[in-house]
């Protein structure tokens, strides 16, 4: 401790620090200081300061509070906590944040305990308040890196009634530990372990997926009203055998799920908080329910000046699907010229190896911020989406799919090597590029996730297959062209309808397992309720389909013990 240091007063109800913030009372302590109420003289409004002392200092801490400074100024929104300023003192340095008036998720949850526990709509408003600040947290690139109760505050409404959750402290735990270089194997660094996912506690890190880890152990603990021990599992036994109150019982499937999604020892399984939703049915009026999907994200669409004059390098086609050519898919185009041909030839602007797109198959040509996709008298066709005919020329637009034979390709704005670029590549190795749905390898896994749900919920689970049917089958495996086209149309309607009969909240658990098949997994519903389902599905998704081609399916029920696995196929 500095000399200057020794001789300051103690921090006590009105110290003035900086000639500025009158010191009110202390909020509390932490691992890097403590967080007092202040006046602010300058603004006449009360903020909340936090003070890093110097006997709690680590080197990198003064980069550590900067970072966290431009962080938490970069995430606008009404359930994450504001931060001001960042200032010297005499005190050490000082973080000025927004003073939220409330308490702590951690207190908040012992007050409930004592009257009973929460309700199932106090729940839903606290917890989609929750999810919703960190998931903006996540929008930037950002981690919290040390979510938990304590760091939650809970307001209250004028008349005294339950107000909104708001997320604060973010940034500190993630760049303390990049500043102090974590190993493997080390202990775990900055967050609190009780909250930590299996990975941080084994090689420490902070992450997107362990922010979602801590936010279902946030939600599990106002379930139960009590804090977990560090590495606590609650998925290792049924539910109903490990919470105190109840709230569970005025919740819907999906709600339930995505706690237990977020509880995953697997980061791949777990939700993104972006997509998690908590909402009371009664509340919802005509509005059609909104299911977060994970998507190809196209970019941002180019400004208006890119239809005024052509820009190279704005746009890219991205390859999504190629039935010869697995190893293409992902490849990423820039389209630096305004006119632009694609074919197997060597002598093409575009050179792909799909053995079903001709020698020179397309042109394409930028017209008025729109591409203009001409076949150049291909054999195998050029098309488009819900239509099953060839086209001779095919407006694409930002975002907009176009095949090529066997060759599907999306408008994209990002750069190769980029960000988008990369999440792209990430969609693509999870996803089949015709149909959106879980690849096999990704299903089985997801599936295994649906199985330990519906056990730990005691909960029926149906899994729904689904193939297209036609006269090419009784000759070839292999699928027509346009067999491709109606495949990609009934699987993404079979799984959007399947959504809206269930009033699903997250989006059901889909996969392709074969050339013209795919299952749908369905946890809640009765044996008999599922069969109606998909019998309702299958004729409403039959109108769809173009003549000669059938939609047919099966149902199998998942019981405790059995592979679930076993099921995605039809017996012989």
């Amino acid at each position: 401790m500095s000399d200057a240091s020794r001789n300051l007063a103690p921090l006590v109800m009105g110290t003035v620090i900086n000639d500025r913030y009158e010191i009110r009372q202390s909020l509390g302590k932490g691992g890097m200081g403590e967080v007092f109420l202040a006046y602010d003289r300058a603004t006449q409004q009360p903020v909340a300061l936090k003070i890093v002392r110097e006997e709690s200092r680590m080197p990198g801490d003064d980069e550590a509070l900067r970072q966290e400074l431009l962080h938490a100024r970069s995430v606008s929104h009404p359930n994450v906590c504001r931060v001001h300023d960042l200032s010297p003192s005499g005190y050490g340095p000082i973080l000025v944040m927004e003073h939220i008036t409330g308490q702590t998720l951690h207190t908040h949850i012992r007050r409930k305990k004592a009257q009973g526990g929460y309700t199932s709509d106090e729940f839903r408003r606290l917890a989609h308040d929750i999810a919703s600040g960190v998931a903006a947290i996540h929008a930037q690139g950002l981690v919290h890196g040390d979510l938990k109760p304590g760091n939650v505050m809970v307001t209250s409404d004028p008349d005294g009634g339950l107000g909104k959750a708001m997320v604060l402290d973010f940034g500190f735990a993630k760049e303390r530990a990049r500043v102090i270089g974590r190993r493997p194997g080390a202990p775990p660094d900055g967050g609190t372990p009780n909250y930590m996912a299996p990975e941080r506690i084994r090689s420490g890190g902070a992450s997107a997926e362990d922010d979602v880890y801590a936010l279902g152990l946030t939600l599990w603990e106002m379930w139960t009203c009590r804090v977990p021990e560090p590495g606590y599992k609650p998925r290792a036994k049924p539910m109903r055998a490990q919470i105190m109150f109840d709230v569970p019982a005025g919740l819907s499937i999906d709600e339930i799920k995505q706690v237990f999604r977020c509880l995953s020892d697997d980061p791949t399984q777990r939700l993104p908080a972006r997509h998690m939703r908590f909402f009371n049915p009664v509340t919802l009026t005509t509005n059609p329910i909104q299911v977060p999907r994970e998507r190809l994200d196209p970019g941002p669409p180019p400004g208006r000046s890119a239809t005024a004059q052509f820009s190279g390098g704005q746009q890219a086609l991205l390859a999504t699907y190629a039935t010869n050519a697995s190893e293409f898919v992902g490849d990423l185009f820039s389209l630096e010229k305004p006119t632009v041909t694609i074919g197997r030839r060597s002598d093409n602007d575009m050179v792909v190896p799909e053995a079903t797109v001709s020698g020179q198959h397309a042109q394409l040509r930028w017209q008025n911020g729109t591409w203009v996709v001409e076949d150049l008298g291909s054999t195998n066709g050029t098309y488009v989406d819900h239509t099953y005919e060839r086209r001779k020329q095919v407006n694409l637009m930002h975002g907009g799919d176009v095949q090529l034979g066997e060759l599907r390709f999306k408008l994209v704005s990002f750069a190769p090597g980029s960000v988008g670029h990369k999440r792209a590549r990430a969609y693509l190795a999870k996803r089949d590029g015709l149909t959106g749905l879980l690849s096999r390898d990704q299903l089985l896994k997801a599936l295994d996730e649906e199985a330990q749900f519906a056990e730990w919920v005691d909960a029926p689970l149906t899994i729904a297959r689904y193939e297209l049917r036609g006269p090419n089958r009784l000759v070839s495996d292999r699928p027509t062209i346009l067999e491709m086209l109606a495949f990609r149309r009934a699987a993404t309607r079979v799984v959007e309808l399947t959504d809206m009969l269930l009033l699903s909240l997250i989006a059901v658990t889909a996969g392709r397992t074969g050339p013209l098949r795919f299952v749908v997994a369905m946890t809640g519903p009765g044996p008999q309720e599922a069969r109606n389902l998909v019998e309702q599905v299958v004729q409403q998704v039959q109108v769809m389909l173009p003549d000669g081609l059938d939609l047919v399916a099966s149902i199998a029920r998942y019981e405790a013990g059995v592979n679930v696995r076993t099921l995605v196929d039809p017996q012989s």
